[in-house]
């Protein structure tokens, strides 16, 4: 099995868009995932001076759901108010830049449209920086990482609710897995559930 960090991805199913977001890490396991209203917090359980290691996961709005490894989260839902997508995650990514820790961790980031069968996902590492739109597959994940995938994968993904979707994403063929998140359209609503 590869180590791949963190892990985002965006798709399809049942004619919904769906995002999902994986935590793997060696340096920090004890983390857990918290929802506050329209938000997914990761918190850091042990003592550190890490920056890092705590974020705002997912972010939803009436129309969008982003999901990122970092504190770009809100600001990238944010810039949703006046930009399209894919502008949003370059402006974004590119005025924050990879994390400046030890890993020089990249940035990820995905984002999915009420109602919309494409979405859009991002990357920004030390020497790279891309941002694809994508039209979502029935059944399937485009998925980024912060480490050891260039660029994106597919992978097969199918489920009922948010927390499968979560449990799901908990299998997959990663190392170091901690916890995981789901976000799916509903009809009114988005959908959000986790798994450790």
């Amino acid at each position: 099995m590869r180590y791949v960090g963190r892990t985002l991805g965006i798709g399809l199913n049942s004619g919904r868009p769906f995002a999902f977001y994986l935590l793997c890490s060696r340096s920090f396991p004890n983390r857990r995932a918290v929802v506050e209203g329209n938000a997914v917090y990761i918190l850091n359980q042990t003592e550190t001076d890490n920056p890092y290691v705590s974020y705002p996961v997912v972010r939803l709005t009436k129309d969008y759901a982003v999901v990122t490894n970092g504190l770009h989260t809100d600001f990238i839902a944010q810039a949703l108010d006046w930009e399209k997508p894919r502008k949003a995650l370059v402006h974004v990514l590119d005025a924050l830049d990879y994390e400046r820790d030890d890993y020089n961790t990249p940035r990820i980031a995905g984002i999915i449209q009420r109602g919309e069968r494409r979405g859009w996902l991002g990357f920004v590492g030390r020497d790279k920086l891309w941002v694809r739109e994508l039209e979502l597959e029935e059944g399937k994940a485009f998925l980024t990482a912060t480490y050891s995938i260039d660029s994106f994968e597919e992978v097969e993904m199918s489920f009922s609710t948010a927390r499968e979707l979560a449990e799901r994403a908990m299998r997959l063929p990663f190392e170091n897995r901690v916890l995981a998140i789901g976000v799916v359209e509903r009809k009114e609503e988005w959908e959000l559930g986790t798994a450790e």
